[in-house]
């Protein structure tokens, strides 16, 4: 293993443990066992490492999303968004890296994403679209449909994270039924399937 992914794990072991205050550079150096000045040959800052767990936590998203084998759009989303509720309560940490640090590398909404910059968000408007052609989706800018799809998601899990719901069985219950309902406003008939 290198020297690279030894700080890499190390962040990321931090980052699990003491949340993104605990990511300091000299803390990390001590964990992946190598000096200060070597962790700057391979992250120049602090901010260098947090793109790096950034990069982290969507791979392992966007391994997931890969991994979703269903040829109907419609059922294509609501295996992704059942997904992103699972890998938010299993992977919490490297969820969080993805979609709530702030990092300087974050792709920003629109131009990243009309631009094809996201793997994620283009292979969600490519499911849109073939819903759309398909007749069960409504039309519109793609785009708009799966921002409605992504916004809710994640300000469902942000609550989650916030301690808005009592338990993480009545946030995965109201999280399912919420997406199904959204889901629901964009058909365009009555293509129905829950996602629990």
């Amino acid at each position: 293993m290198s020297t690279k992914e030894r700080l890499l794990i190390a962040a990321r072991e931090i980052l699990e443990e003491e949340g993104l205050d605990g990511i300091v550079v000299r803390a990390v150096a001590k964990r992946a066992g190598v000096s200060t000045m070597a962790m700057y040959r391979h992250y120049p800052d602090k901010d260098a490492l947090v793109d790096a767990l950034m990069a982290d936590g969507f791979a392992g998203w966007e391994a997931i999303v890969r991994r979703i084998d269903e040829a109907d759009p419609v059922a294509w989303l609501r295996c992704l968004l059942r997904a992103f509720k699972d890998f938010a309560l299993t992977e919490r940490h490297r969820f969080d890296a993805a979609f709530l640090m702030r990092s300087r590398a974050a792709r920003t909404y629109p131009l990243d994403m009309t631009a094809g910059r996201s793997f994620l968000i283009s292979a969600m408007m490519a499911k849109v679209e073939a819903g759309q052609a398909a007749g069960a989706l409504q039309s519109g800018p793609p785009l708009d449909l799966v921002l409605t799809l992504s916004a809710t998601a994640q300000g469902l899990v942000s609550m989650e994270r916030a301690g808005r719901f009592s338990t993480p069985e009545d946030f995965s219950a109201d999280y399912l039924r919420t997406m199904e309902l959204v889901l629901a406003g964009l058909l365009t008939n009555n293509r129905k399937g829950a996602l629990s």
